[in-house]
Formats: C-alpha cells, sequence, structure tokens
C-alpha cells in the first residue's frame, strides 16, 4: 500500500519492519513522509531491555534518537479482539500493532507474515519494507540501483516471495 503523502497519514509501526528499514538505512523518510506510532510491546522489543545485553544494536540506537527528537508517539490499544488473539502471536508485538492499527485506523508497518495476511482479510492497510522501498522510490529518494541494493540485503531478513513481488512490480513501473 503506497499512503498519500499530501498529509502525513499515522503510522503503527512493528518490530520487524522497524529493525528491516533501519538495516537499510531508510529510518529516515519516516519521519518525512509519516506520523509514527509504536506500541509499549514493540518499544521493549527494540530496546531488549536484557541485563545481559553487551551493546545497543544500531535500531536501538535510532529508535531513541527518533523518541528523543519526538518524532514518536507510544500509543497502546485499548482492546484487542479475541479474534485477533486466535491469529497471532500471543504478547507478539504484532498483536498489540495490529490491534492499535485497527482501533485508529492506522496503516500498519510490519514483515511479520501473520500479521500481513490477517490484515489482509479485513482490509487494514499494510506497509512492508519492500512496500516502503518501492514507496520510496516512486518520490525518487531512492535510485533503481538502491533498490536493488536493499533486495539483495533483505535476502535472508524477509520472506523472498515478497523481495521477489518487489521485483516484479519494479520491472512494471520501467
Amino acid at each position: 500500500m503506497i499512503p498519500d503523502i499530501k498529509s502525513k497519514p499515522k503510522i503503527v509501526v512493528d518490530t520487524s519492519f522497524w529493525i528491516n528499514i533501519v538495516y537499510l538505512g531508510l529510518d529516515r523518510y519516516l519521519i518525512k513522509y509519516f506520523k509514527m506510532y509504536f506500541v509499549s510491546k514493540v518499544e521493549k522489543e527494540i530496546l531488549d531491555d536484557n541485563e545481559f545485553k553487551m551493546y545497543d544494536s544500531i535500531d536501538m540506537e535510532q529508535y531513541s534518537k527518533s523518541k528523543d527528537m519526538k518524532s514518536i508517539t507510544i500509543k497502546d490499544p485499548r482492546n484487542i479482539s479475541k479474534k485477533l488473539i486466535d491469529n497471532l502471536q500471543h504478547n507478539s508485538g504484532e498483536l498489540y500493532s495490529t490491534a492499535l492499527a485497527i482501533e485508529e485506523e492506522m496503516i500498519l508497518a510490519t514483515d511479520d507474515k501473520g500479521a500481513i495476511e490477517f490484515c489482509s482479510k479485513i482490509n487494514i492497510p499494510i506497509l512492508t519494507t519492500i512496500d516502503y522501498i518501492l514507496f520510496l522510490y516512486d518520490l525518487h529518494e531512492l535510485t533503481l540501483n538502491d533498490v536493488n541494493r536493499s533486495f539483495y540485503l533483505l535476502n535472508g531478513k524477509i520472506k523472498f516471495k515478497y523481495i521477489e513481488q518487489g521485483i516484479i512490480c519494479l520491472k512494471s513501473k520501467k
């Protein structure tokens, strides 16, 4: 789903999406084009409050910087339906993020297969890392080489079928 950029759409960011776009160095565009929301569960997953942690990862550092810049709003869903609980991993970031997207009629940014399939069935807008890369390409933020490099780097990080769909979509744009 490619959002209309005339007004900044609200987007709920899941852990998988955040980690992937930070890995690709594309997180800076989220602030430019979206109003970002994170649920507390995702924040905890990203910041990983593990006492045995040896270092902060780049996605942790970028999250903290974005939060310090007030670019992130933390908001939790008021309700999680039984149907949602039955379809997504219990007590996961994607569960809470999907619930908030439904409740607040926001876009869900995720690369989680379960959340993608669930949201597709109930017509909740989804933005995957592949969609996001193509969105940035359409806006001329990324070159064709940038897109191909991003797809290459994502190989092994997300399901190849999603990368393949992105390649097909990219070819249709030429």
